[in-house]
């Protein structure tokens, strides 16, 4: 009964913790960059509105937006949605809140102190209370089975047991599909990273512009620019998006892609000025057309032969039981790689959607990307080049079949036609003295068969001695 009471302690402390930890470090900043902002623009105090800000920002993290009369904000800033999640893993690993009534309790917590917040903060929400409440329970329970699944007892016997039901070829394709799909979205992470990178590095004279219109000085130019990192996984995305073809938009009035680069009456947001021009080099145009592509095909051909991978070897296939054996061989990866086409594209899909959001309620209405038209460009092109590398195997496969097969037969062929006598004169010969050597040889008197078996080195004298 105390080990249930200190786990229901221990949830709800765990709960309280993180969301103390997380408001206040949030509120300190946004506190900081409101006193920047007041003292070098002048006007009136913004500090004032720290704490209503942070509780919306709070909530918006989770994926709650919220509406002023100058702005509506629905983008979620996934960069602090990722590091709310990993803080509440943290705070429950650290008190050894993992069993079912540590979750019950700290979830309780964590949505009694969400209302809190809805009730008090003086911007306008978008959603519904039940929305704003569901969102906040999606992220607590996403930390807790980040958390829990790992040390559960049931999941470990449920893992055992499938184990047992299923081959050890059966689960290194399940494992090395979920590996393979995983790499793939890494690598279009780091991509994404780097393409807004270079953005950044392109127009950085634009976005000087846009503060200097906006009449902001340095140590809000400075202050403002961190506060725009929230949002750099969004943008990552985006980038991904206009990389392989598909383009995002700012509402109605600018779309971007690789041929095209429209904007017109863009709100005066800083970070809008690192936004990308049109490639006009058709030769960079292909490379980023068929990156996903490229890229399925190096994954899946260092899956395929790797050691840590699959570690395929096209060998003989002469044999009956060899040939099974290698159709085998290719069989599992083939399945792995369709698995892993679909986990790319689920999670394609849902990283867009979550990346979208407004910024108005007219003409910028939806920002982002189209999620339908980003997913099959990353998802169709990257499940080909996955097929091409499986398709290199084969290939490889029946080239060694081949060679081999060619090999032999011409080493047949050089043997069936050899020249008669110098293919049979050896065995010839062999088999004449053999014939001389099986003949029955006449009876010998006792005095010749001992002249026989003399040495031959003895000299002969004409006459024996008796």
């Amino acid at each position: 009964m105390k080990a249930v009471i200190r786990q229901w302690v221990r949830g709800a402390i765990a709960a309280l913790a993180s969301m103390a930890v997380y408001a206040i470090a949030l509120g300190c900043y946004i506190a900081l960059m409101l006193l920047v902002i007041s003292m070098e623009e002048g006007g009136g105090n913004l500090t004032t509105s720290t704490t209503s800000l942070t509780q919306a920002m709070v909530l918006l993290s989770e994926g709650s937006g919220f509406a002023t009369d100058a702005v509506t904000l629905t983008i979620t800033p996934l960069l602090l949605t990722i590091l709310l999640i990993w803080l509440i893993a943290a705070m429950l690993t650290r008190l050894k809140a993992t069993g079912p009534h540590s979750y019950v309790s700290g979830l309780a917590v964590w949505l009694v102190t969400n209302e809190l917040f809805r009730q008090s903060v003086h911007l306008g929400l978008i959603d519904d209370q039940w929305l704003v409440l569901l969102k906040a329970a999606i992220v607590f329970t996403v930390a807790y089975l980040c958390v829990a699944l790992p040390q559960s007892a049931k999941i470990k016997e449920l893992t055992g047991w499938a184990c047992e039901q299923s081959s050890p070829q059966v689960r290194r394709c399940l494992t090395m599909g979920t590996v393979v799909a995983g790499l793939i979205i890494g690598v279009y992470l780091i991509i994404g990273l780097i393409t807004v990178v270079v953005w950044a590095v392109r127009n950085h004279a634009a976005v000087v512009a846009v503060y200097e219109l906006s009449g902001m000085e340095m140590g809000s130019r400075i202050l403002t620019t961190v506060a725009m990192v929230i949002w750099l996984p969004n943008l990552m995305l985006w980038a991904v998006s206009w990389l392989f073809g598909a383009g995002f938009a700012i509402g109605d009035v600018a779309s971007f892609t690789l041929w095209v680069g429209q904007s017109k009456d863009l709100p005066a947001v800083p970070v809008f000025g690192m936004l990308p021009e049109p490639v006009t080099n058709e030769i960079w145009r292909t490379i980023a057309l068929n990156t996903p592509f490229a890229v399925g095909i190096i994954v899946g051909l260092l899956a395929l032969f790797l050691p840590q991978g699959f570690g395929y070897r096209p060998g003989g296939i002469r044999k009956a039981s060899e040939r099974q054996k290698a159709i085998l061989d290719l069989a599992y990866p083939a399945g792995a790689f369709c698995l892993s086409a679909v986990l790319v594209s689920l999670a394609s899909t849902l990283m867009f959607a979550m990346s979208n959001g407004s910024l108005g309620q007219h003409r910028l209405a939806h920002v982002g990307v189209d999620v339908m038209a980003s997913t099959r460009a990353v998802g169709h092109s990257t499940a080909l080049g996955l097929a091409m590398a499986w398709v290199v195997a084969l290939i490889g496969t029946a080239l060694v079949f081949s060679i081999g097969w060619m090999a032999e037969h011409t080493r047949q062929s050089h043997t069936r036609s050899a020249p008669e006598g110098a293919d049979h004169g050896p065995a010839r010969v062999r088999s004449v003295v053999g014939h001389e050597q099986s003949q029955p040889q006449p009876s010998q008197s006792k005095e010749e068969q001992d002249d026989k078996h003399e040495p031959a080195d003895t000299p002969s004298t004409g006459f024996r001695l008796s």
